[in-house]
């Protein structure tokens, strides 16, 4: 039997590598994404192919968008819908920067807009990163000679299977060589630096080398963490829900006189926004028992079902607490036309798991700006972002635990850590002021309502989202 070549023992070698690499992913409960991008997108998939071959692929996924895929969604939406959990991997061709040179290289994207998007990538790698996600970026760079005669072929050859994009052929130009070589710096994350690996036609020798370099990007998930700089609170902002002061209680007949003219209104420009693809997301915060719940039924009340959906935010399920946080609220994001609504949402990283101890204080200090980031993405796409905190006195609360402990219709809202929680009502106090101070952005505002009259709420908050609406519209 012939002894076989170097070559072929150097890739045996490095698929026993890969497949220790991944058991620790496994074993430490630690997540990977190995991101592949370049000027070679042929390159790309064929070294993408082999990986699943080396890895065990019961763990593996692959996460591969087009250049213009999801036009309505926000950019990063569809690379969050693929992120793994603990224990996996995901293989993304068609990555992030590779797209944004794509369009950077059309025309489609320069200037400000440009310096917003590497901003958000950077932004969202470090993220990851910090999350404990091991992010091992590949860059496949051919050259502009050897790139255009590899697409000849594999056009020419039925048995490929290999439509040649226009991408492929803006990208094989050697003067967008320069502009993909300044966006990768541009557009990494601190201690997360693309690693180049020159491509060409000798496959094998070039999956060797992403491979080689994969695996020992993989083997320092558990040693090194970039470091993210983490800022908490200091001081309590004073005055901001003290602003919401108590407003006179509003009569049935005002009431139900106001109601019927907001819910006509709003059902007339959420028409209108679905009519124009324009998506909405308004979200309701505040303590137990402050009607959030009561204000949703008569935001929804006049709405056409197939425009919103309602979102109850409970404590994250198993599969939500192996990915990041932010992942099951991606998950959710409207889609073009359409309203989402939030019972709670993902401002509880900065509010119960902060008051409770479920999240370390490095966690909930940088989430603030990991929110803020979020926020920014949904509304770049043009959608409306807004937040409502109902807020409601101490007194106010005690009221209505107890006329919902002798209420049969209410009695089954109640439970010990209704009570548990309002021991906690300063902790939750600061961590509300902090919350608000720290996420109130213009492309998202907060808005205050003063909750211990219902009526008064229900109507402040349909008056706040048609204003909203109507603002955008117009």
């Amino acid at each position: 039997m012939a002894t076989r070549s170097a070559l072929e023992r150097s890739r045996s070698a490095l698929h026993l590598r890969l497949l220790a690499a991944q058991r620790r992913l496994v074993t430490k409960q630690q997540s990977a994404v190995i991101v592949i991008g370049g000027n070679d997108r042929l390159a790309a998939s064929e070294l993408a192919n082999q990986l699943t071959e080396w890895f065990d692929s019961r763990t593996v996924r692959i996460c591969a968008p087009t250049a213009h895929a999801h036009p309505k969604h926000p950019f990063l939406w569809p690379y969050w819908q693929d992120m793994p959990a603990k224990g996996r991997l995901t293989i993304v061709v068609g990555d992030w920067l590779t797209r944004t040179a794509v369009q950077a290289a059309h025309d489609e994207l320069s200037g400000d807009a440009l310096r917003v998007r590497l901003k958000s990538l950077r932004t969202f790698e470090e993220l990851l990163a910090a999350d404990g996600t091991s992010v091992v970026k590949i860059w496949l760079e051919t050259s502009e000679k050897t790139l255009r005669k590899r697409l000849r072929e594999a056009e020419d050859t039925d048995a490929e299977g290999w439509v040649v994009s226009p991408e492929d052929l803006l990208l094989a130009k050697h003067g967008n060589l320069s502009l993909c070589r300044a966006l990768r710096s541009q557009g990494s994350g601190k201690n997360l630096p693309w690693k180049v690996v020159m491509g060409g036609t000798e496959t094998k020798h070039r999956d060797l080398s992403a491979g080689l370099v994969i695996a020992a990007q993989m083997g320092q998930v558990s040693r090194r963490r970039p470091a993210i700089a983490v800022k908490k609170p200091s001081g309590r902002p004073r005055g901001l829900l003290e602003s919401a002061t108590a407003h006179p209680a509003l009569d049935k007949k005002g009431y139900s006189q106001q109601m019927a003219k907001l819910q006509a209104r709003l059902g007339r420009l959420s028409r209108l926004a679905a009519q124009k693809g324009l998506s909405t997301v308004v979200v309701l915060e505040g303590p137990d028992a402050a009607g959030k719940g009561g204000a949703i039924r008569r935001l929804c009340g006049q709405l056409d079902a197939a425009h919103y959906q309602v979102f109850p935010t409970p404590a994250p399920t198993p599969e939500e607490k192996a990915r990041h946080y932010l992942w099951r609220f991606w998950n959710k994001v409207p889609a073009p036309g359409h309203l989402a609504v939030f019972d709670r949402s993902w401002f509880g990283r900065v509010m119960v798991e902060r008051v409770e101890g479920f999240a370390k204080d490095a966690e909930w200090a940088r989430a603030y700006a990991e929110i803020n980031d979020f926020e920014a993405r949904l509304a770049e796409t043009g959608m409306v972002v807004l937040k409502l905190w109902i807020n409601i006195s101490k007194e106010e609360q005690l009221r209505r635990f107890q006329a919902r402990e002798i209420s049969p219709h209410k009695r089954h809202k109640m439970t010990k850590e209704d009570y548990r929680n309002r021991k906690k009502w300063d902790d939750n106090l600061r961590a509300a002021e902090d919350m608000i101070a720290r996420t109130d952005t213009p492309h998202a505002p907060w808005v205050v309502v003063s909750g211990d009259d219902k009526r008064y709420a229900r109507v402040a908050a349909l008056k706040a989202v048609c204003r909203a609406l109507s603002d955008r519209l117009d």
